[in-house]
């Protein structure tokens, strides 16, 4: 049976040499032969053919197979690795295999989400106005979870203005280098020989956690002359060497690298926590990022806000009342896309060093959970100003 295909799509049946010489033409019988008019002009209504348009649409969409194939999920088909049913399926060497739980499907899926790859560098920005509510805790939380699971070049980059506290909360190995170091010698990152074992030099590697940091300098004079212009310059070098880069901002929403955070972010994750001042603190920030929409007619500063995700921290002092908290909750929730609770872990509230590894499950689990809506918001952003045609 011919392999060729009938419909108009294929103009022509002819095999396409692979060589370089002229293919033979057959001959002609002499009868049927007919004379050229010497020097004769063109014909003016000759159409000359149009150039092939390489980003047509495929002549297979796939999208009934692809939706078979979305059907076919992994997670579902490995044996249960945890709760009773790993217990069982191991004390019985396999003859009892129940189905996986729900609580190990759901985290099979976080993890799915977390190990998503997109078209382009991602910069997730935490921002808060209020100090002691959680962004640095919650910034390394992300870089962590991210680093460990997703299989990307994860960094950590401590934008505060004030001297910020990544430098303090993760491990230094030794390494006296911040971003101010880095801008120092920053031109020889902007060039295409630029290799990324020579920017590492400049940040701090997390071991285990499988991301890096680059520290806010200890000097506040030299963090102040870190504007707009060197944040983009920063920002544009370490796009090209990290997948995902988790920016931890100041206290002050007005500050020039602060605003030029915002404006190359891709998620928004709001930390807080239910007392009336933290909450208040990330509403004006909310309602300022909604007015810069207003004034300028541009809508990605209120789609920021739509898109961001909350993260509820367990802060210490007084507790507030059920019925304040749930009035709190329900003041943001109308706001963002997603509230996610991180429950307290002793290990998180050391004030030094956070070592992922002394992190209890629950609150990895809830880091897991929050990734997951970060990665959710990172793919709709992606799908929506990705000029690239490949499907997901």
């Amino acid at each position: 049976m011919s392999t060729n295909w009938q419909g108009s799509e294929r103009k022509s049946r002819a095999p396409i040499s692979l060589t370089d010489t002229e293919p033979e033409m057959p001959t002609a019988d002499p009868a049927t032969v007919i004379h050229a008019v010497p020097d004769a002009e063109p014909d003016a209504t000759e159409t000359k053919p149009e150039p092939v348009d390489h980003r047509e649409a495929p002549l297979v969409s796939g999208r009934r197979s692809a939706v078979v194939l979305r059907k076919e999920n992994v997670n579902d088909q490995l044996p249960p690795a945890t709760g009773w049913q790993a217990f069982l399926r191991a004390i019985s060497f396999g003859l009892i295999s129940p189905k996986v739980g729900a609580a190990e499907l759901a985290r099979r899926a976080d993890l799915s989400a977390i190990q998503r790859v997109y078209s382009r560098p991602m910069q997730v920005t935490v921002v808060q106005p209020l100090g002691g509510v959680g962004k640095t805790m919650c910034s390394v939380g992300i870089g962590s979870t991210f680093g460990i699971h997703s299989g990307q070049q994860t960094l950590v980059w401590d934008n505060n203005e004030m001297m910020g506290t990544a430098g303090v909360r993760t491990n230094s190995n030794d390494s006296t280098r911040t971003v101010w170091d880095l801008l120092n010698v920053l031109e020889s990152f902007e060039t295409v020989t630029a290799r990324k074992g020579e920017l590492s030099y400049y940040t701090r590697h997390q071991g285990n956690n499988q991301f890096s940091v680059l520290v806010a300098d200890e000097d506040a004079d030299r963090m102040k002359s870190i504007g707009a212009d060197e944040f983009n310059r920063i920002h544009t070098v370490v796009s090209r060497f990290y997948d995902t880069i988790i920016v931890d901002t100041g206290n002050n929403t007005r500050s020039a690298n602060w605003l030029a955070a915002i404006e190359v972010t891709d998620q928004l994750v709001i930390p807080t926590t239910l007392k009336r001042n933290a909450v208040v603190s990330a509403l004006r920030m909310i309602e300022q990022l909604e007015s810069m929409s207003e004034r300028t007619g541009n809508p990605r500063y209120k789609d920021l806000v739509a898109n961001a995700v909350v993260l509820v921290t367990q802060g210490g002092g007084a507790k507030v009342s059920a019925a304040e908290q749930a009035e709190l909750r329900a003041n943001l929730a109308s706001a963002v896309r997603v509230m996610i609770d991180i429950p307290y872990d002793p290990a998180l509230d050391t004030g030094s060093i956070i070592d992922w590894q002394l992190v209890g499950d629950p609150a990895r689990r809830a880091f897991e959970r929050a990734s997951a809506q970060i990665a959710e918001g990172l793919l709709a952003v992606d799908r929506a100003t990705s000029t690239h045609t490949i499907n997901r």
